[in-house]
């Protein structure tokens, strides 16, 4: 090989390492790009949920006998004893079991679609865990969405409700709609993740939209309200006298 020939290879390995190494840089680039295209996505999205949410401007009368608790747990303490109780979304029953120790009620409805292979397991926990509290005719499961099973209720049936479902607009709205002619007319409407939304999975709630929005349109007030470190705080509404 004369030594043209092998100067001219030289050069072309060079400027071929040269053109890889720009590629490269190129292409980093897009990927940055298409990443921050898809946060803005994301963001925008989340944004458009929220904006699609009606806000309620409370009048006194809605929070005036309002009083604050340290956490949920407290709330079931003061809740209606030997009463007829629907928690509805009980996942694993955590919760079904803190307000069968500190409710007594004397029936608990747990209303939850149990939909994904997660919370299946979930359901199959309860009814070990709960078994005693089934054979009882205490504990009651109804398997389905929480807007189908509710209104199957007669009117006035529950004397309260805990609402812990997918914390939508949406849902959470027409949850408690139908919760207003099925607790009686001394009733409670409870529930949890009154909260703008999850933080860490950066998901946007809606509970205190459709909150706000029942409680003005169809006159109930807020009872309680408890003010947990993590955030995710509870309601417990009754109506206006």
């Amino acid at each position: 090989m004369s030594v043209i020939a092998f100067i001219l290879l030289v050069l072309i390995a060079v400027a071929m390492v040269f053109v890889a190494i720009r590629l490269r840089k190129i292409e980093r680039r897009l990927k940055g790009e298409s990443s921050k295209n898809r946060v803005a996505r994301r963001v925008a999205a989340r944004k458009a949920k929220k904006d699609g949410m009606e806000i309620t401007d409370l009048d006194l009368r809605h929070t005036e006998n309002c009083k604050l608790l340290p956490n949920r747990e407290m709330l079931l303490n003061m809740m209606p004893k030997d009463a007829v109780v629907a928690e509805v979304g009980s996942a694993f029953g955590d919760f079904s079991n803190e307000i069968l120790q500190r409710c007594a009620p004397k029936q608990l409805h747990l209303v939850d679609s149990w939909a994904s292979e997660r919370y299946q397991i979930g359901l199959k926990t309860i009814k070990k865990n709960l078994a005693d509290e089934i054979s009882a005719d205490r504990l009651h499961i109804h398997q389905g969405l929480s807007t189908e099973v509710l209104p199957t209720f007669e009117g006035g049936f529950f004397d309260w409700v805990y609402i812990d479902t997918n914390h939508s607009y949406e849902t959470t709205l027409e949850e408690l709609l139908i919760c207003d002619s099925k607790v009686s007319e001394t009733g409670r409407i409870a529930g949890h993740d009154f909260c703008t939304g999850n933080v860490i999975d950066a998901v946007p709630y809606g509970v205190v939209e459709a909150v706000t929005k029942f409680c003005k349109d169809r006159n109930w007030q807020f009872e309680y309200l408890t003010v947990e470190s993590h955030g995710h705080f509870s309601f417990c509404l009754r109506r206006l006298g």
